[in-house]
């Protein structure tokens, strides 16, 4: 694809990025007592983040094709905050699944060409979400589709990082409200709803009445292309630990480097990444705006990037 083909979300008022946001860290906090905690990280503010930001990218998505009339269908693919989620809309008949990754850059927007940046997708281990890309999780799905969009996390000025664009505020109180959750569910989806969403930030208000989160800047979503079964063979392996350095000569002198702490930093620190994905840069995907060709005649609450 070209990057005249990228799509900038960028004119979403700033009480209704807002709510988006809110929306998506009350979803991340009510969750906690039901998600593992894989990475062992004691603090409820911190797991709160990874989760919400997962969910930020598929918001600002879902409010860009409400704006411009184009209709996936979240609601089949949305579970309830004590399951495990699935993909996450249903599109042209096509499960399909957000890959959003945050980069480090100066500017409010990355000053290179987003067709640079690396699609990825996580391949851990068998079973990761690279293994299950043929697995239909919707009856009657005819097929699936991951899409790849970016956000900007923090800012890299010489080299060194600024503060992220969001932090979540919980008090002691709630901490240790949401930890005796967590202990009593161990972290593990549950076939029933354990307890009423409003009982839940009852509880919560007893503790703090304070705002859940501060914004130090609103990133503009970009919307870059996706990838379908047609393109499941160019995908190769890159991490910290793969042994065959695949891409890594994309771009000179290097798409990327591996650093001694066990991480793979792309283009001088743009992007980073601590495991092994199946990539495939960005240049090579599909572009999203093909499939909807009017958006390069009228677009609402975003711009095509030239």
């Amino acid at each position: 694809m070209k990057e005249n083909e990228v799509i900038i979300v960028d004119d979403i008022i700033d009480a209704e990025y807002d709510f988006l946001i809110e929306s998506c860290i009350k979803y991340a906090i009510i969750s906690l007592p039901f998600t593992v905690d894989r990475m062992a990280i004691p603090d409820e503010r911190q797991r709160a983040l990874n989760i919400a930001k997962g969910k930020i990218a598929e918001s600002l998505f879902q409010f860009f094709c409400k704006k411009n009339n184009i209709f996936p269908n979240f609601d089949i693919c949305s579970t309830p905050f004590w399951t495990v989620d699935k993909r996450d809309f249903l599109l042209n008949g096509i499960e399909w699944d957000i890959k959003n990754n945050f980069i480090y850059c100066p500017n409010i927007l990355y000053h290179g060409n987003y067709t640079d940046l690396p699609a990825l997708i996580p391949n851990r281990f068998n079973g990761d979400q690279w293994t299950k890309k043929d697995e239909k999780l919707i009856i009657k799905s005819n097929g699936v589709s991951y899409l790849f969009t970016f956000l900007k996390n923090a800012s890299l000025i010489n080299g060194e990082r600024t503060k992220e664009f969001l932090e979540i505020i919980l008090t002691q109180g709630q901490q240790s409200f949401i930890r005796s959750l967590y202990l009593k569910f161990n972290g593990l989806p549950q076939s029933t709803s354990p307890f009423d969403e409003k009982w839940f930030w009852s509880e919560m208000s007893k503790y703090g009445t304070q705002s859940l989160f501060k914004l130090s800047f609103r990133p503009q979503l970009v919307i870059t292309g996706y990838a379908d079964s047609s393109l499941w063979q160019d995908f190769k392996d890159t991490g910290p630990y793969d042994r065959n350095n695949n891409w890594q000569t994309f771009r000179q002198p290097r798409w990327y480097t591996k650093t001694s702490k066990g991480s793979c930093n792309f283009l001088n620190g743009t992007l980073w990444t601590t495991i092994t994905n199946s990539t495939l840069p960005v240049e090579n995907l599909k572009p999203f705006i093909d499939l909807y060709p009017n958006l390069r005649n009228e677009i609402k609450c975003g711009r095509i990037k030239y």
